[in-house]
């Protein structure tokens, strides 16, 4: 994968923080007022589905990438391990298990950083999720703080 396109994710990826950020401190702010609370309720659990999905959808991802590093992981180490000479013999060039494998971490060096990428985006996600739940437990308290004050 070409740096650029690696760039291009992790920028891509900056920016979901960034709204997950602004979104979830508007609804923090949100929670102050009794009146927007009420309406709150229906546009938490909307983005509550949304970060899931999202969350879902990248995981999938996750596991796509993950299984070709695998498989080409796998074919690199035969290919290393046994490479043919100009007359077809077979002759081993690396016998040593650990420039092997540096071997193959070099050649999927942007594979594995790709996954890297993923999988701090995934759990980004996952706490988000988390913090959007707080929202929801936050937004029924505030609920009944405000029907005690009311004698409820």
């Amino acid at each position: 994968m070409e740096q650029s396109k690696l760039q291009e994710i992790e920028n891509k990826f900056s920016e979901r923080r960034y709204y997950w950020m602004q979104w979830i401190d508007q609804m923090s702010k949100s929670l102050k007022s009794i009146d927007s609370v009420i309406n709150l309720q229906s546009e938490v659990y909307i983005k509550r589905q949304e970060a899931v999905e999202n969350y879902h959808s990248l995981a999938a991802t996750v596991a796509k990438w993950s299984k070709k590093y695998k498989e080409d992981s796998a074919r690199l180490y035969k290919e290393i391990r046994l490479m043919k000479t100009a007359q077809g013999a077979s002759t081993f060039m690396f016998t040593n298990e650990s420039a092997i494998r540096e071997q193959i971490d070099a050649q999927l060096s942007d594979d594995k950083y790709l996954i890297v990428i993923l999988e701090s985006h995934l759990g980004y996600l996952d706490n988000t999720i988390k913090t959007i739940d707080g929202i929801i437990y936050a937004i029924n308290n505030r609920i009944k703080i405000e029907e005690i004050k009311i004698g409820k």
